[in-house]
């Protein structure tokens, strides 16, 4: 997984605009998931996240790295990786067509892999770029989602980053929501460059929340995690 992030910041010299940051998250998960919860609350968590983009498309992908205080709650160990990858081809430049329309800014052939420690899945799928008002990025994403835990199912993910209020103030986050499950993550930032003269610094909090139905593969029939995460983010 390692490899292949870093495989990606290496290509991303080849790209027409690229970012990065790095983020440090610290929240008490508390409650019932496997996935997620931990035992006795607290969990930190470093990701380093990227995005490319091309003449053909863009790149997408991050790295969370998750250690608990003391281990996570059903799976026994005190940390946990995980990473997507998420890269898109441009279909208005693959078949010289312009295929915006309306609100649709783009279209793409959109694919993306998501791995653990234990888990791994394969998504393919249609992709796009939105044009919404008060916001400066919102897509959507539609897949097919074959998983190697659990059945497969299709996923619709929604990402977005709306315009900054008074120059400094913004929310970013995403929605993946299957037929089994809800996921969403905010992040509620403050640009600090004009409050503490810090280019590039961010602080805020991340609203995290997830649910699952009952399958047969479940622990138990309420599967939930729902926290507030303090988070600081610096991006180059």
């Amino acid at each position: 997984m390692k490899q292949l992030f870093l495989f990606t910041l290496f290509l991303s010299n080849l790209f027409a605009f690229s970012t990065t940051n790095i983020q440090f998250l610290y929240g008490i998960f508390d409650d019932n998931s496997y996935v997620y919860d931990t035992k006795n609350g607290g969990k930190s968590t470093i990701t380093l996240e990227h995005y490319s983009s091309y003449e053909y498309g863009d790149i997408y992908a991050f790295l969370d790295h998750s250690i608990a205080d003391n281990e996570f709650k059903y799976h026994y160990s005190k940390t946990d990786t995980y990473t997507e990858f998420s890269p898109r081809l441009n279909l208005s430049k693959i078949t010289s067509h312009n295929l915006s329309f309306v609100f649709v800014k783009q279209l793409y052939l959109a694919y993306q892999y998501n791995a653990s420690n234990t888990y791994n899945a394969n998504l393919v799928g249609l992709g796009s770029d939105l044009e919404i008002y008060g916001f400066n990025i919102f897509g959507v994403n539609v897949y097919k989602k074959y998983q190697n835990i659990g059945k497969d199912t299709y996923q619709l993910s929604t990402y977005y980053k709306t315009k900054k209020v008074s120059g400094i103030f913004f929310i970013e986050g995403f929605v993946d929501w299957t037929e089994y499950d809800f996921l969403t993550q905010n992040q509620f930032l403050l640009d600090t460059k004009k409050i503490l003269n810090m280019k590039n610094f961010f602080i805020g909090a991340e609203w995290h929340y997830y649910k699952q139905k009952p399958l047969d593969i479940n622990f138990n029939s309420k599967v939930e995690s729902n926290t507030l995460q303090a988070m600081i983010k610096y991006s180059w």
